[in-house]
């Protein structure tokens, strides 16, 4: 009898235990369904958006509508973080208030966006684009999705004196698609390739592997001048992309002072790479002979 009143009372109490827990997840629900309007209502109150774009979205229904397919959208970006908190754009409607991206310095503009792409383009500032008082927003589209499958056709937006080069019958494949400007340059760092010259030619030899040696003898002018002292790297009417359509004239451009008994030739009839072969480097000659 003892026993059955025992277990009677823990049926008991695990129902109210039961009974307590549904009327907690009860009153949770309640606050939930209560708090959200009033965080509308704050959002729309201080103008920031706590929900995307939704305040901002009232008067700027065409980039709200555009920022929702962008890149910035996808991952996680609220139009406050880029430019800043937006009290008092909503209360008094100038651009003044916020970072609107169009009476701003360039620097000032590129300044906000590496505040996030700092680990990527750290060195954005130091380069040819950023000292041509470029900003960010002159080659990325920031409210909608931007797929680069061919950056350099924005690259050539600028550099119609490079694409000039690359129509030239004896040329890098860029119009082919097998290369882009991006493969040697980087839009964002500093100009330590600009001219490729020296050390920095090693942006050739990522994909002319053969030319870099080590060689036990090198050619002096890859070392100190790089590539560019004998190839036009973006396209040439010469073969071989040389500066020259004779490889004498080329060779004597630097090598005037030629022995005496190279004397019977002349840039008419003479190829030098024809006995100096391993021009670009030897481990067997010091005058490229083999």
């Amino acid at each position: 009898m003892r026993r059955t009143t025992i277990t009677r009372q823990l049926i008991g109490k695990k129902k109210l235990s039961y009974l307590y827990f549904l009327g907690l997840l009860g009153f949770a629900i309640c606050m939930i369904g209560f708090a959200g309007p009033l965080a509308g209502t704050a959002a729309a109150e201080t103008g920031k958006d706590t929900g995307k774009t939704s305040v901002c979205a009232e008067c700027h229904e065409d980039l709200a509508a555009a920022f929702k397919g962008s890149s910035h959208n996808a991952l996680g970006a609220d139009c406050i973080d880029c430019h800043g908190e937006g009290a008092e754009h909503v209360k008094e409607g100038t651009a003044g208030t916020i970072m609107a991206f169009k009476n701003e310095t360039p620097l000032e503009k590129s300044k906000q966006c590496l505040k996030c792409h700092k680990n990527s383009t750290a060195q954005y500032l130091a380069g040819p684009h950023a000292k041509a008082a470029m900003d960010c927003t002159k080659c990325h589209k920031v409210h909608k999705k931007q797929v680069m499958a061919h950056p350099s056709k924005l690259c050539v937006g600028c550099h119609q004196d490079v694409l000039a080069e690359f129509k030239l019958n004896e040329r890098h494949r860029l119009q082919e698609g097998i290369l882009e400007c991006t493969t040697c340059h980087d839009p964002h760092g500093p100009a330590i390739r600009e001219r490729l010259a020296g050390f920095k030619h090693e942006a050739c030899l990522k994909c002319h592997t053969d030319k870099g040696g080590p060689f036990l003898y090198e050619h002096e002018a890859s070392r100190i001048e790089g590539c560019s002292s004998c190839h036009d790297v973006h396209g040439s009417p010469n073969r071989h992309m040389l500066k020259h359509q004779n490889v004498a004239q080329l060779c004597f451009s630097c090598h005037a002072a030629a022995p005496s008994w190279h004397s019977r030739f002349t840039t008419s009839d003479a190829n030098c790479a024809s006995c100096h072969s391993t021009i670009h480097g030897s481990n067997l000659s010091n005058i490229f002979l083999k």
